[in-house]
């Protein structure tokens, strides 16, 4: 894309002073800190939680955020197919109910209040930490199912870097990525950019009598470019800049009751942020901006059919922790967002304004913590309830450890649901409620065997819960509040593992019960008080096992999702898919060398995830990764 071609050759150019540099100078000195833009309030005291370093990305960087999320996070993932739109749901909860965070900044769609997690290139991402159940009183708006924190750093085990991956697969599946770092003494950068293209022209089955159908109007093509930029101007100080630009094209293929589909739709964003810090004896205080602005153009000439929107998203905060002592310490900040929108189907240009300071407390005794959070948001000069939160979490014996969390929640109505017309409505209250949860986890060493075991049981209420719907004597469909929900849950989740000199083996499995009803008969769409949600299986398990040895490594994941309901179709059945993949690595001096074989769907199951919207049967991927990289200097 000629935008994106432009902004990479800028960077390049301001980097090559850099990186010619780095060609002639072989003693340099790391900064003695890591530059990092994760935030303070990472932590989430009483709650279950799960994260994985870059190491852990890396083996799956040619694939996109949602895939993995679904394969790794254990969580249900709303796909629409290969390269299609593709939401989350955690606990029950919709897709606005997850907040996602790019270094410390929510990017979720003002309009929707949502992300597609497809346009998500894994190998623009350092580091995922995944925080399950409500955590709005730290986070605000949408984070009630969880909270996805995606975090960008530069890598401190080297100066200089380059590296380079190329995937090839089924459906023309073909996916590349450039990256490369620099750093000299308090100052880093880093560049990456991929591309990605498929045509999805899988055969499906309608049904096992059937012929086979050959999947059309499915192609994808993505690009994108993460430049970032780190500085460390005195000691304790540090401040990163990042730009992240991305480019989407992709066929909107048919359905399954549909003879052909013309329809595409382009996706572009740029998001930019900037990050300080400051590191004291008893303070850390820490500032944040972001721009983002987002455009989704949607075509098809069937209907003669063309809808362009977009939006502007400008927000900034501040922050700060001050330790009274070791076993107490306050975090304060403020928040301040400003978001405008445009659509033709708005009539006119939304503006949102939204402040909201937040307070949380630690203290520890012993072997037990404590978190107490307090946020209030005002909404265009309009208080919003006050929101709670407290957390503990401790040791009940030298293995065994206790987790519980109680806090309120709530979901803003998004500018769709304000403005839209027809059907928007500028009356609805936020969505509110209450979560609870606890759990217990027990882990042991023994000898060259390391177990650990959790159970987590979770309970949300939420009222006022906004659907659209058609209400009686009513020719269109609008934005109400007229849903109440309850999920409930217990969550398994089982690891071993086992390490020799030679050998490493690991095995992970985890089992959900979910039940999330709706609490009040409604009647279009139909739907009975008691009933479970559309898309949202009351079961779902998962497997996987790791083995090393040596330069090799295999795994093998297996997934099980129990039937769903949905608008139009009925049930769709459970289903079950396996994966596994070969890697071999191997390491000579500063290079290091990975050749990678996968294969998806092996047991070619016929499956839907959303009806009328065919998935892929068996497919394989195959590729090459080298990375180039020049030692580290020592650190203090």
């Amino acid at each position: 894309m000629p935008f994106l071609v432009k902004l990479f050759t800028g960077c390049s150019l301001l980097c090559l002073p850099l990186w010619a540099a780095a060609q002639l100078d072989t003693l340099l000195e790391l900064p003695a800190v890591e530059v990092s833009a994760s935030t303070i309030r990472s932590q989430s005291t009483g709650s279950r939680s799960r994260s994985w370093t870059k190491t852990d990305l890396q083996r799956s960087a040619h694939t996109n955020l949602g895939e993995w999320l679904g394969e790794e996070g254990g969580l249900f993932i709303k796909s629409y197919g290969n390269g299609s739109i593709a939401t989350t749901s955690i606990r029950g909860g919709s897709a606005a109910h997850t907040s996602v965070l790019w270094n410390g900044l929510p990017i979720q769609s003002p309009m929707l209040g949502q992300l597609d997690f497809s346009l998500f290139p894994l190998g623009f991402i350092d580091r995922v930490q995944l925080s399950y159940g409500g955590n709005s009183a730290a986070w605000g708006s949408g984070a009630i199912g969880g909270v996805i924190s995606l975090q960008n750093t530069i890598p401190s085990d080297s100066t200089f870097a380059l590296g380079f991956r190329s995937t090839l697969g089924s459906f023309n599946f073909q996916d590349h990525q450039l990256s490369g770092h620099y750093r000299k003494g308090n100052w880093g950068v880093q560049t990456r950019m991929y591309f990605r293209a498929a045509d999805n022209d899988f055969s499906y089955r309608l049904r096992p009598d059937l012929a086979a159908k050959t999947q059309t109007n499915a192609a994808i093509r993505q690009s994108g470019l993460l430049q970032s930029a780190y500085w460390t101007p005195r000691n304790k100080h540090h401040l990163s800049f990042h730009l992240w630009a991305q480019g989407s094209d992709r066929e909107i293929p048919p359905t399954t009751v549909q003879n052909q589909s013309i329809a595409s739709q382009a996706d572009h964003f740029i998001r930019t942020a900037v990050h300080w810090k400051i590191v004291q004896e008893k303070t850390v205080w820490e500032a944040r901006l972001g721009l983002f602005r987002e455009t989704i153009d949607y075509q098809d000439e069937q209907i003669h059919l063309r809808a362009l929107t977009g939006f502007w998203t400008a927000q900034g905060e501040v922050e700060g922790k001050w330790a009274w002592n070791d076993q107490r310490q306050l975090h304060f900040g403020l928040t301040q967002l400003w978001v405008t929108a445009e659509a033709d189907a708005y009539g006119s240009t939304p503006q949102q304004q939204r402040t909201a300071p937040f307070l949380v407390l630690h203290q520890r005794w012993g072997r037990w913590r404590l978190q107490a959070n307090l946020r209030q948001e005002m909404v265009d000069r309009k208080f919003q309830p006050l929101i709670p939160g407290l957390g503990v979490d401790g040791l009940l014996t030298p293995h065994l450890s206790l987790q519980a969390k109680i806090s309120r929640n709530y979901r803003l109505p998004t500018l769709n649901d304000l403005y839209w017309q027809p059907g928007g409505n500028p009356d609805l209250l936020p969505e509110s409620g209450w979560s609870q949860e606890a759990g217990l986890r027990w882990q042991e060493q023994v000898g060259a065997h390391h177990w650990a075991v959790g159970i987590t049981a979770f309970n949300r209420n939420i009222n006022n819960w906004i659907l659209w719907s058609r209400p009686e004597g009513q020719s269109f469909w609008s934005s109400n509040n007229i849903a109440e929900v309850w999920s409930r849950g217990v969550e398994y989740r089982l690891q071993w593992q086992r390490q020799t000199e030679d050998w490493a083996i690991k095995l992970t499995a985890g089992f959900d019960q979910i039940r999330s009803t709706n609490e009040i008969a409604i009647s279009n769409p139909k739907l009975e008080k008691g009933q479970q949600l559309v898309y949202v299986p009351k079961q779902q398990a998962f497997g996987q096992l790791h083995l090393n040895w040596r330069r090799w490594q295999w795994h093998y994941r297996h997934t099980y999702t129990g039937a769903v309901g949905s608008l139009n179709v009925g049930e769709l059945s459970a289903y079950q898919l396996g994966s596994s993949g070969l890697d071999y690595q191997l390491v000579l001096q500063n290079w290091h060398t990975q050749l990678f074989f996968q294969a998806k769907n092996i047991w070619n199951e016929n499956y839907r995830v959303i009806e009328r919207q065919p998935m892929p049967g068996r497919y394989f991927q195959v590729g090459l990764q080298v990375n180039f990289k020049r030692g580290a200097g020592p650190r203090s």
